[in-house]
């Protein structure tokens, strides 16, 4: 594993992760298919398709039009959209007030968020990813975990470093 030297670049990594497909899925026996997103879901089936902001599944499943382990599967998507986008500001909050002792803090947060967006296929296809109600292949999760890795190990390399250079010894006392 390799130290980043600039932790702003752990920013742009981060940002990237809502920028790459996470969950590729087909609904049913082919009755449609979708690429998903964190914050967003591009779905096309029998009925048309569509475009699917996390805001309007919200609202599908707060006004019941969506119900069951759809809405458990969308919520667990939102925790784990929302719980990305706030490991995000923490990571910033933690580079621009140079609290390097404190990045595994944001390292978890976005593993977490992998394990909800990788439990809300589960709840959506089944714990193998796959039955009656289609199949789940959720591509960009494991990213997210390494991604979120990447940040966890950033304070343990700063330390073995430390340990193997300790730098310029201070004056003797000679």
């Amino acid at each position: 594993m390799m130290r980043i030297q600039d932790r702003r670049l752990l920013l742009v990594v981060t940002f990237l992760l809502f920028l790459i497909p996470l969950n590729i899925y087909v609904i049913g026996d082919w009755i449609g298919t979708g690429i998903q997103w964190a914050l967003f879901r591009y779905q096309d089936t029998s009925y048309g398709t569509s475009f699917i902001t996390l805001f309007r599944e919200i609202e599908y499943v707060t006004s019941g039009i969506i119900a069951g382990k759809s809405a458990v599967s969308i919520s667990l998507w939102v925790a784990g959209a929302f719980l990305l986008v706030i490991s995000l500001i923490t990571l910033a909050m933690v580079i621009a007030e140079e609290m390097d002792e404190h990045i595994q803090v944001p390292g978890l947060m976005v593993i977490a968020s992998g394990i909800l967006l990788l439990l809300s296929c589960m709840a959506q296809y089944g714990p193998l990813l796959s039955g009656p109600a289609g199949f789940s292949i959720p591509v960009g999760i494991p990213l997210v975990w390494a991604v979120g890795w990447l940040i966890f190990v950033q304070n343990k390399m700063e330390q073995r470093e430390d340990e193997e250079d300790p730098g310029v010894e201070g004056p003797s006392d000679e």
